[in-house]
């Protein structure tokens, strides 16, 4: 990849709702690299952009009386959650919700714009990738996070088959495709591996430190090109949240031939080390560009970010300078 590369988080998710056209749009107009969508299947078997299978933290589908009957208690990934899930509705059923603000008290400019945005499909996005790539006159990148990938196909929902043939259909299949995909399962991506040759991330959480071993990531390199890694594996924090310094992580994995993406980026206070943030409430910005930089100077490949713009003001101060 050309880097460092700035990807807009769900979007532009620190300023509309995540996962939606305005989302993705404002990212790419804001000088955004790449958008990542988190990708769910319908009941329909339609991949939409939706990070939860559980949609009343971030739909309306509470005020849907229609779909009260579907509301139920299942168990996710281990966990037990309530509610109304993606995968009990079909695709005509998800087009009548609306998206809601994840954090509406800590986002309010961005809830200001609850109930206005309908879902998107996959298949929406890559059309509006190619339209907003022609008006900004380059190819703009996609990065395909695939979300619950094991549930999903446990109940006859897999990922990778509908996946596959969305990226034949928009010829995104070769390593020039600017399209990478992402999952924290590595089935998914070995599976996708002996279908396409687009880019392919391993995402790690700051916990699993211990597969950044030699032997272990020799493993990844076997059917990825990068892995994706928490921000506190690259940047550690102690137990009081301050920065202790960079970590090994990144060299770890550029040492394999791997490139490094991290997430996620925030502004807000309570997102930044200790030493970042600000006087005041939690959800006010910090000294976010400073992270940024500490990032950018180990040399990673892109960063995911819900307010892309620092991300890109970092960028253009780094190239301005060299320049000089």
């Amino acid at each position: 990849m050309n880097g460092p590369l700035v990807i807009g988080h769900r979007g532009a998710s620190g300023h509309r709702p995540e996962h939606t056209a305005a989302a993705y749009r404002l990212a790419w107009r804001s000088g955004a690299d790449s958008v990542e969508p988190d990708v769910v299947a319908t009941r329909d078997g339609v991949l939409v952009c939706r990070h939860d299978l559980e949609l009343s933290r971030t739909t309306d589908v509470a005020d849907h009386p229609e779909l009260a009957h579907l509301r139920r208690r299942q168990v996710v990934d281990g966990q037990v959650e309530e509610g109304w899930f993606v995968h009990d509705l079909d695709l005509d059923q998800l087009r009548t919700l609306r998206a809601r603000e994840r954090w509406p008290r800590r986002r309010q400019r961005s809830a200001a714009f609850d109930d206005r945005l309908p879902i998107l499909t996959l298949a929406e996005l890559l059309a509006l990738r190619e339209q907003e790539s022609a008006r900004a006159g380059r190819a703009l990148g996609v990065h395909v996070e695939l979300k619950h990938g094991a549930h999903l196909a446990s109940l006859g929902l897999p990922l990778v088959e509908p996946l596959v043939d969305l990226l034949r259909e928009h010829r995104l299949t070769t390593s020039l495709a600017p399209l990478t995909v992402m999952a924290f399962e590595a089935d998914l991506l070995r599976g996708l591996r002996r279908e396409v040759d687009v880019d392919l991330v391993q995402l790690l959480d700051k916990g699993q430190a211990k597969a950044l071993r030699r032997r272990r990531l020799h493993k990844v390199g076997e059917y990825a090109t990068g892995v994706g890694l928490h921000k506190q594996l690259a940047l550690p924090r102690d137990a009081e949240g301050r920065s202790t310094g960079p970590g090994v992580a990144v060299e770890q994995v550029q040492s394999r031939g791997l490139d490094v993406l991290v997430w996620t980026l925030r502004n807000e206070n309570r997102y930044l080390p200790t030493e970042l943030r600000v006087p005041g409430p939690p959800r006010r910005h910090g000294h976010a560009a400073r992270e940024v930089e500490q990032l950018l100077a180990l040399g990673v490949d892109g960063l995911l970010c819900d307010h892309p713009e620092t991300a890109l003001e970092v960028c253009a101060r780094r190239t301005a300078g060299v320049a000089v």
